[in-house]
């Protein structure tokens, strides 16, 4: 009101604040958001950042902090209303406002890349015993490791074990240029204790431009470089073999690498000496070390493959093979581009394991022929332009093993006697030969690569986008499926191992994690504490003509409603649930007489797709709803049921017929809809008249028959084929817009 002054105190007393007490508010602001986006402990969240404040960091990885860290990337799903991304304000968001924070971010980085989340805590809690004044001392190792993981997940785009690989690499490579013996414990990871000490003493060195942390021997000198040179590039010297293989702009940590005998690495903290003044040493002796990685590594997506491979190499001691990586790229590009549904029949095919007629081309698009080499090319390397069929190309890949790294280096006395891919010869577990066997450099990389190139095939059908990254794509224990099947697949043996559409499915999910549950439940979306991985079609239940199926690979965790999820899931865990989500058959057709195609008679009114909190073991995850209506009538179906169908759904044949040509129902040719696609009867072909709604077509998608999608055919045609080709449903679809093609000869490459 005019004349009252009542109004004027308050921003008079807001002036006078004092600046400190300002940056004091925001500063128990922003941490406050970043608990309640991590569930952190504030005390551990400011100990940890005291702990980088204690350190000098620079290099092109510090200068890409302020962006990683505070980054808010979102996809969202709006027909589920959820997302995937990260939370603005978060807890590495609010370390990145400090030096200190940033600094610590990378030191979690290489941590929690390097141990396990428990061994990680302890090792925070013994390096702040060691540098930290008392009084700053007041988490504890649990609560550290916490943070640690938190910030870790969120700089995981860096791609540490790419990091990683690139300089072991280089150290072997220098040797091997040298022909000297090259040592295979560059990427030994050391004992906690050690790694604290190493961290105080490099501590020592960037503070003080008077000490020189000395690093010399062999025993885990790469994965030491690879953390100071994630930190400190412009601090560290090189010196292999007395040759100065990199030079930053001061010479604060230097590794001192050459072929000397001994298995011990060891640290000298050591003062310039000058004028009048004595020199003094304290020195550390690393002696023990952990000769495997850490299996929850993460890698940026881009040269995931290559980087794996390149380590496990370095420790089995074979030298840098880049016709290794092209022999891999060149079976897993055969493999794609060749095989029909026969080719992964087990004995005995069952409706579940089929493919589509032409194989995994149908799978991945009409333009397989340049998504397959590209998609490797980013993960590995880029396959040959002319490739030999799937059996030449799995039999170079052994004898490229083979030269790579000689079964007489053998030490399980099971490799050496030939064909270590061989099921039969691998040793049971819980015997003593399974030890041996799992130790032994030759079984160790013979199955690195087998994962190797079982994650190659998996990555055909992932699209990925900036900042993605993902764990070591490891098997802990034998082999994976795809090796197992390929040998008795190429040995023609009748009890082989089986590659089906939902083995493929959940292998891309199991990418990010495994369920870990007895029973694997049908789980359509996966999210790790870094990346998200959820197939295109719950983004888009429809249908296109030609189709592809394809996942996509995003930045961030899965969020609902203020709360992060490790998945989602279309049913609950018991299989009665997933049994009563079945479709019933339908008994009659939804017409008489002669039908003509465009018709929408089986189409839906609308589909409704909710999300609700489902709690499992070890797991949290969100149960998808899936309900479709079409005018009265209400269905609720497995949504997994829906995509898998897609996924083993073939085309039709084109004819030259016009595609409107009527068709006469029968009583074992029924038209249906989407609320029963699937007609009842023995040899009855269910036709759907979907014609003109690509949501509907969709949803006609079953897994547990084989279906042909008419497309380029008329309907009488594409019956006939079902007739001919066992096919129990035709889904009422509309013309491509273009061509699946082969090769230039017209026929694809064949066994």
């Amino acid at each position: 009101m005019p004349g009252n002054d009542s109004g004027v105190a308050p921003q008079a007393d807001i002036v006078g604040i004092p600046g400190a007490a300002l940056n004091t508010l925001s500063f128990a602001q922003g941490l406050l958001r970043a608990l309640s986006a991590d569930s952190v402990n504030p005390h551990a969240v400011i100990q940890v950042q005291a702990m980088g404040s204690c350190f000098q960091s620079n290099g092109p990885w510090v200068a890409e902090l302020p962006d990683i860290m505070s980054r808010t990337s979102c996809v969202r799903l709006e027909r589920i209303s959820t997302w995937m991304g990260w939370e603005k304000g978060d807890t590495p968001s609010f370390m990145s406002q400090t030096p200190g924070g940033k600094t610590a971010a990378l030191i979690c980085c290489a941590l929690g890349n390097l141990y396990p989340e428990d061994r990680c805590g302890f090792l925070l809690y013994e390096l702040c015993r060691r540098i930290l004044p008392q009084e700053q001392q007041v988490s504890s190792p649990a609560q550290l490791g916490d943070v640690c993981m938190v910030l870790q997940s969120k700089v995981e785009c860096l791609g540490f074990g790419n990091h990683l690989a690139f300089h072991v690499t280089r150290l072997r490579q220098s040797f091997f240029e040298a022909e000297l013996g090259t040592p295979q414990d560059f990427a030994d990871i050391p004992t906690e204790e050690d790694m604290s000490i190493f961290l105080e003493k490099a501590r020592d060195a960037l503070r003080d431009e008077s000490l020189v942390l000395q690093i010399s021997g062999t025993r885990c000198v790469g994965t030491l470089l690879a953390s100071m040179s994630a930190l400190c590039p412009e601090d560290i010297t090189v010196i292999v073999n007395r040759e100065v293989l990199m030079r930053g702009c001061r010479e604060n940590i230097v590794f001192s690498i050459s072929d000397t005998p001994g298995s011990t690495t060891q640290l000298h903290l050591e003062k310039k000496l000058k004028v009048h003044e004595s020199d003094f040493r304290k020195s550390y002796t690393i002696t023990d070390s952990q000769h495997e990685l850490n299996d929850q590594m993460s890698f940026s997506y881009d040269g995931i493959l290559s980087s794996q491979l390149d380590l496990a190499l370095a420790l089995v001691g074979a030298a840098p093979n880049q016709a290794l990586k092209l022999a891999v790229a060149n079976l897993i590009a055969s493999l794609a581009t060749s095989p029909t549904e026969t080719d992964f029949w087990t004995y005995g095919p069952h409706p579940d394991e089929y493919f589509p007629a032409q194989g995994l081309r149908t799978v991945i698009g009409p333009m397989y022929q340049q998504l397959i080499p590209n998609r490797l090319e980013k993960v590995l390397c880029r396959p040959s332009r002319e490739l030999q069929s799937p059996k030449n190309e799995f039999e170079a890949l052994q004898n490229i093993l083979e030269a790579a790294l000689p079964l007489t280096h053998c030490s399980c006395n099971i490799c050496d006697q030939g064909n270590p891919w061989n099921p039969k010869n691998h040793p049971k577990n819980r015997v003593n030969a399974s030890e041996k066997w799992k130790l032994c450099p030759v079984s160790q990389l013979w199955r690195a690569v087998s994962d190797l190139a079982q994650s190659s095939l998996l990555f055909l059908f992932v699209q990925s986008v900036a900042n993605t990254s993902l764990k070591s794509q490891n098997e802990k224990y034998g082999y994976p499926a795809l090796t197992c099947y390929l040998w008795d697949y190429f040995e023609q043996d009748m009890g082989r191992e089986s590659i089906t559409s939902r083995w493929l499915h959940d292998s891309i999910l199991n990418m990010l994690g495994s369920w870990w549950t007895p029973w694997d439940p049908p789980g359509v979306c996966s999210s790790s504490n870094a990346s998200t991985v959820y197939p295109s079609t719950l983004e888009f239940p429809a249908m296109t003509n030609p189709w592809s199926v394809h996942y996509n690979l995003v930045d961030g965790r899965l969020h609902y409603h203020g709360d992060c999820y490790d998945g989602i899931i279309s049913a609950k865990e018991d299989k009665k649930s997933v049994k009563a989500l079945s479709r019933k058959k339908a008994k009659t057709s939804i017409i008489k007489g002669t039908v003509t195609a465009p018709s929408g008679l089986g189409e839906h009114t609308s589909l409704l797709m909710t999300l609700r909190p489902a709690w499992m073991e070890f797991r949290r995850a969100l149960l998808l709803r899936c309900q479709i209506k079409q005018v009265n009538s209400i269905i609720d179906v497995n949504f997994l049921d829906l995509h898998l169908g897609l996924v083993r759904l073939s085309p039709a044949k084109g004819c030259g017929h016009s595609l409107s040509a009527p068709l006469e129902l029968t009583e074992s040719v029924k038209a249906t809809s989407v609320m029963a696609p699937v007609a009842s009867g023995i040899g009855a072909i269910g036709v759907t008249l979907t014609h003109r709604n690509d949501e509907s077509q969709f949803l006609c998608c079953t897994s547990g028959v084989r279906q042909l999608y008419q497309g380029d055919c008329c309907m009488l045609c594409a019956v006939a084929q079902a007739e001919r080709e066992c096919y129990q449903v035709v889904i009422g679809g509309s013309p491509s817009t273009h061509h699946i093609v082969d090769d230039e000869d017209g026929q694809a490459p064949r066994r």
